[in-house]
């Protein structure tokens, strides 16, 4: 949803600059447009050789200033609007649309869009004292077009950091009066960077038609299979379904010995 709301406020940010840059060059706005990095100037050429003199003299040493007539770049652009103006702030808003659309998320009104994810996690338990250790994970997620691929597998990561933390340490405790016991850090658990195994990210790029440029969510969606592939790759490791959450060595350790136990019993 949120993209939506920042496309809207990048092309705020995008007219303003622009709005600067035709009062300098006395020009009208709609004559400007930006491509690839570059101001383009739709009829004829303008001069804009004092702009790029402001532009640098004021980066004076800096490496890779653009020279004599090589296309205006947006960066100066942006330099010029931020010394006319001040800090460049864009706004945008989005807001569900009605209930009963076509577009996918029209059964619950929240979003245009919702992304796929597949996971497959590796584990090993130490059947003496119930420790999981996550050795690696792998996901697989649709977030249509990735706009920037290295925020998207970030994101991806940090689900699968999240979790890992709610399938074996975070947990909330109360007393008989429904005080929370573990409200601080040093008591309530989540997953460190020592606890986080190999993560191999696997971007699955598709186009969707209602997101903006293409792309759609991967932030709440990448971590919805991270607990049922940890809870079923311990059902491989074990042989022992789980139905309560987190798995800590104590839950795992007595599982595996209710058992042994119902098992000595049986042969009893």
């Amino acid at each position: 949803m949120t993209g939506h709301a920042v496309k809207e406020a990048a092309v705020d940010v995008r007219r303003q600059i622009l709005g600067v840059l035709a009062r300098e060059l006395k020009v009208d706005i709609s004559e400007l447009d930006v491509k690839d990095g570059l101001i383009v100037f739709k009829h004829g050429r303008v001069d804009y050789s004092q702009v790029r003199n402001r532009y640098n003299k004021e980066h004076r040493g800096w490496p890779g200033l653009a020279k004599g007539r090589e296309p205006l770049t947006f960066q100066e652009a942006a330099r010029i609007a931020y010394l006319a103006r001040g800090t460049i702030i864009g706004r945008g808003k989005y807001k569900p649309a009605e209930l009963g659309g076509t577009h996918k998320g029209a059964a619950v009104g929240t979003s245009p869009a919702y992304g796929c994810s597949a996971q497959v996690v590796e584990v090993s338990v130490d059947m003496e004292t119930g420790k999981i250790t996550v050795e690696k994970m792998t996901d697989a997620h649709d977030c249509g077009f990735a706009i920037n691929r290295t925020s998207v597998e970030g994101q991806m990561q940090g689900s699968l950091s999240m979790g890992l933390g709610e399938a074996l340490f975070e947990e909330v405790k109360f007393d008989e009066k429904g005080r929370i016991l573990n409200s601080n850090l040093a008591e309530y658990k989540i997953a460190t960077s020592l606890d986080m195994p190999n993560v191999e990210p696997i971007i699955v790029e598709s186009h969707e038609p209602y997101g903006p440029f293409g792309a759609k969510e991967v932030g709440e969606g990448a971590i919805m299979p991270t607990i049922p592939a940890i809870l079923n790759a311990v059902y491989d490791a074990t042989g022992i379904r789980f139905q309560e959450l987190p798995l800590t060595p104590e839950r795992v350790f007595m599982a595996l010995r209710a058992r042994q136990q119902a098992k000595a019993a049986d042969e009893s």
